[in-house]
C-alpha cells in the first residue's frame, strides 16, 4: 500500500501535469502566432516613402513586385498600415493604409472585377444557375486571357493601400454555400489553383429542401484551404432592408459568431443577400466586426475600385465575365511611388 504523503505528492504532480497539458495546448496558437510575429520582426521591414533614397530602387521593380505581393496573414488588416511579403526575398513592405471604410485614392485608378456565381449544377433550373461544365469555360477563359485571380484579403489590402496588384486581376465569389460549390467549384479551383470566397448563411448549412447545401465538415474542409475565404451571407437570406434593429443584428452578428465557432477561424468579410442594403445595415455591419463587405451593383454593376467604400464593394453578374475581362487593369505600381 502507498503511503498517505506519497499519495498525496502523487496526486498534487498529476493535478499540476494536467494543468501544463491543459495550458500548452490552450496556448498553441498564441504561441505559434507569437513565433510568427518574431520572424517578421526580424525580416527586414521597409516602409513605402520615396523620402527614403534606398526605396528609390524598390519603386524601380515595384511592377515585378506587383505579381508576388501578398498581405501577410495573421495579421490585423484594420491597422494603419498593413505588411506585405514578397516571395523573391526576406523583404517585409509596411505601406500605410486608408481609415476604414475608405478606398485608397490610388486603388481607384485600377479595375478588378469581382465575379458572382450561384449555383453549380448539372441541369440548370433558373437563370443564375450554371454547369460544371460552363464553369470550367469560364476558368479556361480565365487562364487564356492571363488573368490572374486574386483572395478577398489581397483585394482587401489593395484597396486600403493602393498596393499593386497584377496586371489583370480577378476574383470570384460563390454565393449562398450550394452543394454544388463542394461537389464541382472547389475541386476546379484545386485543379486551376484559383482563390474564391463563398458567402455562406448559416441556417441553409446541410439543408438539402429543394437544393443542396453544403454541410459543416465540407465548409470546414473548404474553409481549411489557403485557396478559400469564407464570409458570412447571414442567418437566414432576408432582405436586410426590410426588417428591424433586432431582427438585424441577430442576422448580421449570430452568422459570424456561429461561423466562427463552427470553422475555428475569424469571420472579417460579409455579403449582403441580394446584394441589399442601406446605411443602417452598413452601420450594423460595420459595429459587427466586419471590415467590409460585397453587394451586387450600387446601383448598377461596376469594378470594386469604383464603389462607395469598402461596405459596398461591388460585383459583375458571372454572365459579365467575358464583357469584363478586356477592362480589368491591377495599377501594377507602388501608390507611395507616384506620390
Amino acid at each position: 500500500m502507498v503511503p498517505k504523503n506519497q499519495r498525496k505528492f502523487r496526486v498534487i504532480g498529476i493535478a499540476f501535469l494536467s494543468t501544463v497539458c491543459i495550458w500548452f495546448f490552450g496556448s498553441y496558437r498564441v504561441i505559434a502566432n507569437e513565433f510568427e510575429s518574431l520572424h517578421f520582426q526580424t525580416s527586414r521591414i521597409i516602409k513605402v516613402s520615396l523620402k527614403q533614397p534606398n526605396n528609390q530602387q524598390l519603386c524601380s521593380q515595384s511592377q515585378n513586385i506587383a505579381r508576388q505581393l501578398e498581405p501577410i496573414g495573421n495579421q490585423v488588416l484594420s491597422g494603419s498600415k498593413i505588411l506585405f511579403k514578397t516571395f523573391a526575398d526576406d523583404k517585409v513592405l509596411s505601406i500605410p493604409a486608408e481609415p476604414l471604410p475608405t478606398i485608397h485614392q490610388a486603388a481607384k485608378k485600377a479595375k478588378v472585377p469581382v465575379i458572382m456565381y450561384h449555383d453549380i449544377i448539372s441541369n440548370k433550373k433558373v437563370i443564375y444557375d450554371i454547369t460544371p461544365q460552363e464553369l470550367e469555360k469560364h476558368f479556361e477563359l480565365i487562364k487564356s486571357t492571363q488573368m490572374t485571380p486574386i483572395s478577398l484579403n489581397r483585394l482587401f489590402a489593395h484597396l486600403r493601400t493602393g498596393s499593386p496588384l497584377p496586371k489583370k486581376p480577378i476574383l470570384l465569389t460563390f454565393d449562398d454555400g450550394y452543394g454544388g460549390h463542394y461537389e464541382y467549384a472547389y475541386p476546379l479551383l484545386k485543379k486551376y489553383g484559383y482563390p474564391a470566397v463563398f458567402a455562406i448563411h448559416t441556417s441553409g448549412v446541410g439543408v438539402n429542401a429543394g437544393r443542396t447545401h453544403v454541410t459543416w465538415e465540407q465548409l470546414r474542409i473548404m474553409a481549411n484551404d489557403p485557396l478559400i475565404t469564407i464570409s458570412s451571407h447571414s442567418r437566414t437570406h432576408p432582405a436586410l432592408t426590410k426588417i428591424s434593429d433586432q431582427q438585424l443584428y441577430k442576422e448580421v452578428v449570430e452568422s459570424k459568431q456561429i461561423l466562427e465557432a463552427q470553422l475555428n477561424r475569424s469571420i472579417i468579410y460579409f455579403t449582403y443577400p441580394y446584394g441589399n442594403y442601406d446605411s443602417r445595415v452598413k452601420k450594423i455591419v460595420a459595429e459587427a466586426g466586419y471590415l467590409a463587405a460585397l453587394t451586387i451593383g450600387d446601383p448598377t454593376e461596376m469594378f470594386a475600385n469604383q464603389s462607395k467604400d469598402l461596405f459596398a464593394i461591388s460585383r459583375f453578374e458571372k454572365s459579365r465575365l467575358e464583357k469584363v475581362i478586356p477592362q480589368a487593369w491591377g495599377s501594377p505600381n507602388l501608390a507611395q511611388c507616384n506620390s
